[in-house]
């Protein structure tokens, strides 16, 4: 058995899958392989496990940009809609507004000043065209109305390199993968993105409350599997990811990654697909987002 994840190693997703596949195995008694295929967005892996074999043996850590913000490309080789099927939601985790120390905004209001002084002139790096470190980060565009840059990576690690480095200005990065970040200085957090102040940073405000009245969006983490996987391996997969979910190491290492555990039926993570992919199209939409 294995998990794709379709990032470079180090983001939130490679983090999270590489914990599910630990105690995948250790249920199973046998090793669960996490493999890295970055690329596309996300698409150029999850397309493998689309493509792979039938007996729920490939697994996908499947994210935003996957199952719910692919209208962003115009044509793409499978589609996720009908290729891949929820096993659960994992977890959700806000995510935070951070920038190179060297910026001069302190706050988000401040950000946003420097945005509309020199519209476009911040470049703001994600996991890749279409993944959730893009998705809200258009949305915090579209509400505040500011012009930034995007620039797109094969994963939330090497966009962080480079936003220490001072290649990039700032990210909407994932919680989990920012905290060591800003913990360390690497980084200052404004904001995070989340309708509440995250536990892991009680005193940074939320983005709404520090200047853009409305904006609410989080990342959230699945495991999926090929649309002809039958019902009865799904939901017994569905039944192993729950009762791990349910553990308390799992819900400790959640816990300290900022990560709010989901663990969903079936059935509920089909709805919760649905419910999300028409808030993003929204974005897609309005933002005019297109892809080839």
């Amino acid at each position: 058995m294995k998990i794709v994840v379709p990032f470079a190693a180090g983001g939130t997703a490679d983090v999270l899958g590489r914990i599910v596949a630990q105690q995948l195995g250790a249920i199973n008694g046998s090793q669960v392989i996490v493999e890295n295929r970055p690329g596309g967005g996300g698409n150029i892996g999850a397309e493998t496990v689309a493509r792979g074999p039938s007996d729920g043996s490939t697994l996908l850590l499947g994210t935003i940009g996957i199952h719910a913000a692919s209208k962003i490309y115009r044509s793409l080789p499978y589609d996720p809609a009908k290729d891949l099927q929820p096993v659960t939601i994992l977890a959700e985790v806000p995510n935070a507004l951070i920038v190179h120390p060297s910026i001069a905004a302190k706050d988000v209001k401040e950000f946003l000043a420097l945005a509309k002084k020199e519209p476009g002139a911040i470049n703001f790096g994600s996991a890749g065209n279409g993944s959730s470190t893009h998705m809200i980060a258009e949305l915090f565009k579209l509400k505040a109305d500011a012009k930034l840059t995007h620039v797109p990576y094969r994963g939330s690690g090497p966009a962080l390199n480079d936003l220490v480095a001072g290649q990039i200005q700032a990210m909407f990065e994932n919680l989990p993968t920012a905290l060591p970040f800003i913990e360390n200085g690497n980084v200052r957090v404004l904001g995070v993105t989340s309708s509440t102040r995250s536990p892991s940073l009680p005193n940074v405000p939320t983005i709404a409350e520090a200047g853009v009245p409305g904006y609410d969006a989080t990342a959230w983490f699945t495991i999926a599997v090929a649309s002809t996987v039958s019902g009865a391996v799904v939901e017994k997969l569905n039944a192993d990811i729950r009762r791990i979910l349910q553990q308390p190491e799992t819900i400790e290492r959640f816990k300290k990654l900022g990560a709010v555990i989901v663990g969903n039926s079936v059935t509920d993570a089909r709805t919760f697909f649905a419910t999300e992919t028409t808030k993003w199209n929204g974005v897609i939409d309005a933002a005019g987002i297109r892809l080839d």
